[in-house]
């Protein structure tokens, strides 16, 4: 049969078009409320979650002294004890490598005599950004 647009529907015919109108709307309804349901998860559920910065408060003891092993400030660098040099090894035998060019054992550090060390301010900030990145537990890029 052909369809012709000025012919009237039957009541059938309307009763038809009518559900099946809200069967497509039903589903429209639905696609809908499942992509708000997947954005909502994607925006919430799937967030980063950051642990907090560790951040001392005060010097840490080295010996009997609560100096973190810095004894002196100078133009050249720091006067740091043979405690602080250890941990600074230490630290560059975990991250050393992720620096460029890779830090080397004793890099920056010139011995002073009576366990002392100068270290120069380039390596001091060094040590603190590797610190940084063991109180953070954060793994070594290049080991």
């Amino acid at each position: 049969m052909i369809h012709n647009p000025r012919r009237l529907m039957t009541d059938y015919e309307r009763r038809e078009q009518l559900e099946h109108d809200r069967r497509e709307a039903r589903k429209v309804a639905l696609w809908f409320v499942l992509l708000v349901a997947i954005f909502a998860y994607c925006a919430v559920g799937c967030s980063t979650v950051v642990p907090d910065r560790v951040e001392s408060r005060e010097a840490s003891f080295d010996g009997n002294d609560q100096n973190s092993g810095v004894i002196a400030s100078t133009p050249a660098g720091f006067v740091v004890t043979a405690h602080f040099r250890e941990r600074y090894n230490a630290l560059i035998a975990t991250y050393g490598g992720d620096f460029a060019p890779p830090l080397t054992p004793d890099a920056g550090l010139a011995p002073l005599g009576d366990g002392r060390w100068r270290i120069t301010k380039q390596h001091m900030v060094q040590f603190l950004t590797m610190n940084a990145w063991r109180k953070a537990r954060l793994e070594p890029v290049n080991k």
